[in-house]
């Protein structure tokens, strides 16, 4: 009898211990697929059966999309095949979906999907004109149709879009916490910004156009904003890391083709500026994207031949250019 009593107890803890390693298991599984894969999913379907979203996709919708399949279809639906002026439905439908997307964020930066923010930052690739003109604030035209039942409007290079500087803002700063979305973004203006430059070689005398492309740096003071802040909001560690890869991915040729036509001496212009990038120091590769507009500007102006004092005189243009657009995000990025 001293045997099966004296097991007794050790069998009643062996299976307490098995039983409670199953209901942790199980505990754990559902913690996963409530907060875990249950948040991912929320996010997707939150935009999935958004109205707006479902009619800006069109034929591409579909009402069981996961995250991925939402990307795409956006892709498809904003920019078709990439390249060409766009398309009224297609300009109609970029809105919407960035209006959808804005309202579906927590404040964080983390409420847009890991697979949504490359898929939206090459859709917003595709509208790199309209993203600047936003971020500028100077044409009267955004201002005019930057209200959601707002249409697209057509001029001669197509149709455009136009929302609130704050909605495309919040945007462009969720979605820029993927570093390669960051860089497809600021990829877009780059070579928005080469195009423009390029196009004054037969009016460098032209003060007028000289100043013009200053709008190119005023935007990438924003962009050097967004990237300013995810580094600081990530932390020493992750804010290095995220500014490595960007650095690293800059220094590439873009993958998103540009919206404008590419020439000698604007691939001139975005060679010599990812060259640049190449021995920067790890400590100062976020604080060297503010020395972009410049950089840009004198490299154009080295090629077509342009003064050292006019080239200096349009150079302090282009940083005090910078400066107020980096000024203008940072302080709507503490005020939101």
């Amino acid at each position: 009898m001293s045997g099966p009593s004296a097991d007794a107890p050790r069998s009643r803890r062996l299976l307490y211990g098995v039983t409670a390693s199953l209901i942790a298991v199980a505990l754990a599984g559902g913690a996963w697929f409530l907060f875990g894969r249950g948040q991912a999913a929320v996010g997707c379907d939150a935009l999935v059966k958004d109205q707006r979203v479902r009619s800006a996709l069109g034929t591409h919708y579909s009402s069981g999309m996961s995250c991925s399949e939402l990307g795409a279809a956006v892709r498809t639906s904003t920019t078709g095949s990439g390249a060409g002026p766009r398309t009224k439905a297609q300009a109609d439908s970029m809105k919407q979906i960035l209006l959808a997307v804005n309202e579906s964020l927590d404040g964080t930066g983390q409420s847009i999907a890991a697979d949504l923010r490359r898929p939206l930052a090459e859709s917003l690739a595709g509208y790199a004109n309209d993203v600047q003109e936003i971020l500028d604030g100077l044409t009267s035209a955004y201002f005019d149709a930057d209200g959601q039942d707002d249409p697209a409007w057509q001029d001669e290079a197509g149709y455009h879009f136009s929302v609130s500087y704050g909605d495309l803002v919040s945007v462009l700063r969720a979605v820029s916490q993927d570093p390669a979305a960051y860089v497809v973004l600021r990829n877009a203006q780059t070579e928005w910004g080469a195009a423009q430059l390029a196009s004054l070689l037969r009016e460098k005398m032209n003060d007028t156009l000289l100043v013009a492309p200053t709008h190119n740096a005023s935007a990438l003071g924003n962009y050097d904003a967004i990237a300013a802040d995810v580094v600081r909001h990530k932390g020493a560690s992750s804010g290095a890391r995220w500014a490595d890869t960007v650095n690293t991915e800059l220094r590439r040729p873009a993958t998103v083709a540009p919206v404008t036509p590419r020439s000698a001496l604007s691939d001139r212009i975005t060679r010599s500026w990812r060259a640049s990038l190449v021995s920067v120091p790890a400590a100062r590769r976020t604080d060297e994207l503010r020395n972009q507009g410049p950089f840009m500007f004198t490299t154009w102006a080295e090629a077509v031949g342009l003064s050292q004092e006019r080239t200096k005189a349009v150079e302090g243009l282009y940083r005090s250019s910078n400066e107020s657009g980096y000024g203008r995000l940072m302080e709507h990025l503490k005020m939101s």
